[in-house]
């Protein structure tokens, strides 16, 4: 037996939604409740940078208030039993469930089933900030609680990872982001939205390569072809990102540089993939 997926909860009543499972233990000042075969993330999201919050429609960022819950366990800001949740074989023994809420709220909304995709943080002198675990969701947030919880309502730009939040259609705002990338000899901007499509865009001082993938899990994804370069299509074409990793690519998987951010200006400005240059399976 399991709650009804976005309906609102308290803390007891999520776990007497679970039936009979077994007792109950609170772990993180009672941000999870581990269960015979369920550990519930009771989530209350706050400020990005330093608190809980929600990434994207379908994974949350769990970050602990303080560093010190469980002082002897390998990561003492997340015990053992919170993450352990796979026996010896591989499989699994325990299945997470993530809730959500406002710190104005009472209830929490049962956002489902959900994977520890990945947790970490420095091991000595870190601070909560630097601490995290992200759970992906089974089933994304419907709009209105993505919204409600924080979520942005247009466009999510990383420009460089320096994030900021750009509203449907305005292109002026998007522009001025633009602006910036022929500053650096290299740089990166990537452009997402509660859909989950991300089209991901770096820049060298010539060329330009770009990268689509419909969503999340879409591993493969699109990128660009140049039919007008003319030489060798092996040649290779630095890119780098602004913490240090190099990448290179084909030059005739690339663009000129002012070509490929007009393409990325269309994306923002139709929400589709723009069609006026070739687009093949990476």
């Amino acid at each position: 037996m399991e709650p009804a997926l976005h309906q609102a909860y308290t803390i007891d009543e999520a776990v007497a939604a679970f039936g009979r499972a077994g007792r109950a233990e609170f772990e993180c000042d009672r941000q999870f409740v581990v269960l015979s075969t369920a550990v519930l993330c009771m989530a209350t999201v706050g400020d990005p940078p330093t608190q809980t919050h929600l990434d994207s429609p379908s994974r949350v960022v769990w970050k602990p208030a303080r560093i010190d819950y469980v002082p002897f366990d390998i990561y003492p800001w997340l015990p053992d039993s919170v993450h352990k949740v796979w026996g010896p074989d591989r499989s699994r023994i325990k299945q997470h469930h993530v809730f959500l809420r406002l710190p104005s709220d009472e209830r929490f909304v049962y956002a489902g089933r959900a994977h520890l995709g990945s947790f970490g943080g420095p091991r000595k002198g870190a601070t909560p900030a630097q601490c995290e675990a992200t759970f992906s969701l089974d089933e994304k947030l419907p709009r209105p609680e993505w919204l409600r919880l924080g979520g942005y309502p247009g466009w999510l730009i990383d420009i460089n990872h320096n994030s900021e939040r750009i509203d449907s259609g305005d292109r002026e705002a998007f522009r001025r982001l633009l602006v910036a990338l022929p500053s650096q000899e290299f740089s990166h901007l990537s452009m997402t939205r509660y859909e989950e499509d991300t089209m991901s865009l770096y820049t060298n001082a010539q060329r330009g390569w770009l990268y689509y993938q419909h969503d999340p899990a879409d591993f493969v994804g699109l990128q660009t072809e140049d039919p007008a370069h003319a030489g060798d299509p092996e040649t290779r074409e630095l890119f780098r990102c602004v913490c240090g990793i190099a990448l290179d690519y084909p030059i005739a998987q690339t663009l000129p540089r002012d070509l490929a951010m007009l393409v990325a200006e269309e994306f923002f400005s139709t929400g589709t993939l723009p069609q006026g240059v070739r687009w093949h399976a990476s």
